[in-house]
């Protein structure tokens, strides 16, 4: 598998994620999934300190343990990139996202141990603001990550579900408070193109802080933010809609226009002359974008992640990838 730049890390072209690993995902299935990805060259692993809390089993940290005693059972930790989160974690048993702990620089540095002691590791590669909080200010959120950066507990931050003129703020802030910048940003993105208004309606029933949903997407403000400012790179959550490239009934009304009817003809077209599967060639499309988008995979068994995994191999040539960005 090819290896990209984040930041100061060397990234797999695709990520893997964590999220229900060891909850609705058991543990021995977790281990050979994680097993099989590193296998194929894979090294980029996401959690955060939240995951799984909302499934009937599921509880805030079991991710970031499981990943911790396969790390220990493995005995590879520095040929890994382990990225995990903070600033969602709910403030109090039976709390959702509606409400959460924040990026106050105390819960930065308190969260930052928690997460090393079950991860079982001095440092983590990549730590994200996991969802934006504009209730704190950012200086402060900036501080809290500069103290466990310099502490050498992190080695790189990132943003995720942040608008850009948030992104920008606060990158211009750590230049001029000598802190360092977010490398990057996750966000849930696509090949389908989801309603404009549809992350409003969505936003408008989560009650986040500042009124911003965790799924708000890649929209084309980002899209013309990155491509002026290619260093800084995007990872993107539910690349494949959850599984609705495959089976369209699970996809939401916000999915279902005419533009992404002429976008699946095209999809269909260029994975038949590949002789690939839709969700193949929308992870292969994100990997040959300019920039290169890093798609952050979901899998829950061995034929899913030989699935994905295939997309590595993809090369799109350019009237491909000119058929399927056009197609609207």
């Amino acid at each position: 598998m090819d290896r990209t730049t984040l930041g100061p890390l060397s990234v797999s072209s695709l990520s893997l994620g964590a999220m229900l690993f060891g909850t609705t995902t058991e543990e021995a299935t977790s281990h050979r999934l994680l097993d099989g990805f590193v296998a194929e060259g894979g090294n980029f692993i996401d959690t955060s300190n939240n995951y799984a809390f909302w499934p009937a089993n599921g509880r805030s940290g079991a991710s970031e343990e499981l990943l911790g005693r396969w790390l220990k059972d493995r005995g590879r930790r520095d040929d890994l990139v382990i990225a995990t989160k903070t600033g969602a974690l709910p403030s109090r048993p039976g709390a959702g996202l509606e409400d959460i702990q924040g990026l106050g620089k105390e819960t930065i540095i308190r969260d930052i141990e928690d997460s090393l002691r079950r991860l079982g590791t001095d440092y983590v590669d990549l730590y994200y603001a996991h969802i934006d909080d504009r209730t704190t200010p950012l200086e402060e959120t900036l501080a809290g990550f500069d103290a466990v950066v310099r502490s050498g507990k992190v080695r790189a931050i990132a943003c995720s579900n942040h608008t850009v003129w948030r992104i920008e703020r606060a990158r211009q802030l750590s230049r001029q408070l000598g802190f360092p910048e977010y490398v990057g940003l996750q966000q849930h993105f696509s090949y389908f193109r989801p309603r404009p208004d549809s992350d409003l309606k969505r936003n408008a029933t989560m009650g986040l802080r500042g009124g911003w949903g965790t799924e708000g997407g890649l929209r084309g403000q980002h899209l013309d933010y990155i491509r002026f400012n290619p260093e800084f790179r995007v990872i993107a959550y539910s690349p494949l809609l959850r599984g609705a490239y495959h089976h369209p009934e699970k996809m939401g009304a916000e999915i279902r226009t005419e533009d992404n009817a002429r976008r699946r003809v095209a999809l269909d077209a260029v994975a038949a002359e590949l002789g690939a599967t839709a969700g193949q060639v929308v992870l292969a499309w994100m990997m040959c974008s300019t920039p290169a988008i890093i798609p952050l995979m979901a899998v829950s068994n061995q034929e899913q992640l030989a699935e994905n995994l295939g997309a590595a191999a993809l090369k799109l040539t350019p009237e491909q990838m000119h058929r399927l960005d056009t197609a609207a």
